[in-house]
């Protein structure tokens, strides 16, 4: 979220991208945007961790976050990774039979508090792109801040327009942005106005 104090400082983010290919002037060469800067929180609320229970499934979830100060925008430094039709963390964007979905995991995070908070919401795909880096194959976001990152696909809050049934997801696999079908099954990053 931009304030409007900030806007005379605003510049969109680096890529990460510092090599150049091709002999192109790419984004390597112009390395253009002000550089990302992560706080990451562990201590006193930030420590430990908050059970998010889901269709009668616990995910034990660190309350690790992570705070940009470019965007003033704080992650949940993790991702869920028991809960889900296959207990793997991956979850549908619509609410199945089930009640397991990616906004019933955001309200039961609420619920519990994680973190301390309860405004947790499902990034848009602006948001969550702002994470990744194109240096790396898969675009995963900076490694320190966000250890353990899966090279997959992540639901953001967007529904494709021309096709409503589909929800627009960010993929640290190849580094796009794409849309499936609401059904499919992805990660989720949480996130709140820092």
């Amino acid at each position: 979220m931009i304030h409007l104090s900030d806007a005379d400082n605003f510049k969109l983010l680096k890529t990460g991208q510092t090599t150049q290919y091709g002999g192109y002037p790419d984004d390597g060469f112009y390395q253009m945007g002000a550089a990302k800067e992560y706080t990451i929180h562990t201590l006193l609320q930030y420590a430990g961790t908050t059970n998010i229970v889901l269709n009668a499934k616990t995910d034990v979830h660190s309350n690790n976050c992570v705070y940009d100060k470019r965007t003033k925008l704080m992650w949940s430094r993790y991702v869920a990774n028991t809960v889900g039709p296959g207990n793997d963390g991956k979850l549908p964007w619509t609410t199945n039979v089930n009640g397991e979905g990616i906004y019933t995991f955001v309200a039961a995070a609420n619920v519990a508090k994680l973190a301390g908070y309860s405004n947790w919401r499902i990034p848009n795909n602006i948001e969550l792109s702002s994470l990744k880096n194109s240096e790396e194959p898969t675009s995963i976001p900076d490694a320190t801040a966000f250890p353990g990152w899966a090279a997959d696909y992540y639901w953001s809050s967007n529904t494709l327009r021309a096709a409503s049934t589909n929800g627009i997801e960010v993929g640290f696999l190849y580094g796009t942005i794409g849309y499936d079908v609401k059904t499919q099954k992805y990660f989720t990053l949480l996130v709140r106005e820092g």
